[in-house]
């Protein structure tokens, strides 16, 4: 039994293609991270991260950007735990960053894939999930998963979402 879900065109095009300008453009602020998942990770585990919404409260100027989807019937929020977006850069061999849980307690997460490219998020039980514009992955970021990077696009780009 999968305990995920893929949902493929999951916005209409008009908010699609806005979220992915948006996102994609030269003037969204980016921020380095210099590891992924896990503290003390490989030099070439970093990537630049967006906080949309953390702790109890927006922290982005953009956060309304994504009410749209937030207020919407497909991710059912109860409580908002973090929305944040991710741009994992180009790396010549795929990388596979750490296996990991978003949090250390049972909760939900998503992720929108904004651009087509052949890097994945695998899951507990090892199913790859590629990333494919306007697809939304729902599942249990409770449990162990881990992200990649891209040979094919100079960046992967995702929305990740944790929520109740």
């Amino acid at each position: 039994m999968n305990n995920y879900k893929i949902i493929d065109n999951a916005l209409s095009k008009d908010y699609f293609d806005e979220l992915q300008k948006m996102i994609m453009s030269d003037t969204f602020p980016w921020f380095f991270a210099d590891s992924v998942a896990l503290k003390n990770e490989p030099d070439n585990h970093f990537y630049f991260t967006h906080t949309f919404y953390n702790s109890q409260r927006p922290n982005s100027d953009y956060f309304d950007k994504l009410l749209p989807l937030l207020n919407g019937d497909i991710l059912n929020i109860k409580a908002m735990i973090r929305a944040k977006a991710n741009c994992y850069t180009q790396t010549h061999e795929l990388v596979s960053h750490g296996v990991h849980a978003d949090m250390e307690f049972k909760h939900k997460g998503a992720i929108l894939y904004i651009n087509k490219n052949n890097g994945f998020t695998v899951l507990h039980d090892g199913t790859k999930i590629e990333s494919v514009p306007n697809r939304i992955l729902l599942f249990d970021s409770s449990l162990p998963h881990n992200s990649t990077t891209c040979t094919d696009a100079k960046c992967r780009f995702n929305i990740n979402f944790n929520y109740m």
